[in-house]
């Protein structure tokens, strides 16, 4: 039963996606790039479920708020081409407005929308809200894992091309610069989330995404980022200096802390 349902969500969530790049071709890049996101988080958060021995219809529950989690991205771009969320739209209010509007999830019971409904909203917060039921807050903590699982393989491929072909949308139009903002650096230092609204370069974005490190939930998602090495990755594109290399110093002590196996 589970497995019939996914296949026709997935049917479902691809044919939304091509109502936009039909209708707009000229954004399909960024369209088709966030699609892709989507469909790499349901394999990631696939992963993490098997790690957690979860049951098969918990696993379930987990495909589907990672393959939904971003759907509210496609009309964010359309409408405001940005993916920088706004205290007026967040992209996770616009994906369950859509999976709503669209009764995408009426085969399933009340209390499993509400699953998926409270993680896809938690998933793009500061932090998660509070709440009575444990289920929720579970899967939001594996939504948000397996969400920058995948957007530290997103960024650091762009990375890597980024001489050859910019994208202003996936820098969120931030100015390139190497200055690093004080309040960037002390949430750092301290081993806290860096917010949005304390970004003023593509430097402090780029610290921000290494910051999200302090924010995993699972060992898993530690453990596959080190072995990806995303965060040297990132790193590498960072110049060097006593502020970079004060950050570098707290970041391996945390792997230090959290692998069970380093290399000799």
């Amino acid at each position: 039963m589970a497995n019939s349902l996914m296949k026709k969500y997935i049917t479902w969530f691809n044919t939304y996606v091509e109502s936009f790049i039909n209708k707009y071709p000229d954004l399909s890049e960024n369209i088709k790039l966030k699609a892709g996101h989507s469909h790499k988080v349901h394999s990631e958060i696939i992963g993490l479920a098997n790690a957690l021995n979860l049951s098969e219809n918990e696993k379930f529950i987990a495909e589907l708020i990672g393959l939904f989690h971003d759907v509210g991205r496609f009309n964010q771009f359309i409408k405001y081409r940005t993916f920088s969320d706004s205290e007026l739209q967040n992209h996770a209010d616009l994906g369950i407005e859509a999976l709503k509007e669209n009764s995408v999830l009426k085969d399933l019971k009340p209390k499993e929308q509400e699953i998926i409904y409270k993680a896809i909203y938690n998933h793009s917060r500061a932090e998660i809200d509070e709440d009575k039921n444990e289920k929720v807050i579970f899967f939001s903590k594996m939504i948000r894992d397996a969400d920058k699982l995948d957007i530290w393989r997103l960024i650091t491929e762009y990375y890597m091309v980024r001489e050859q072909k910019t994208n202003k949308t996936l820098e969120l139009d931030l100015p390139d610069s190497y200055d690093v903002s004080p309040d960037v650096l002390n949430a750092i230092v301290n081993q806290k989330v860096v917010l949005k609204r304390s970004l003023k370069t593509l430097s402090d974005f780029k610290l921000l995404q290494i910051g999200w490190l302090f924010d995993l939930n699972f060992e898993y998602s530690i453990q596959r980022v080190y072995d990806k090495k995303y965060l040297d990755k990132i790193f590498d594109t960072l110049p060097e200096t006593d502020k970079i290399n004060q950050i570098k110093e707290i970041v391996d002590a945390y792997f230090d802390k959290h692998i069970k196996t380093l290399p000799i």
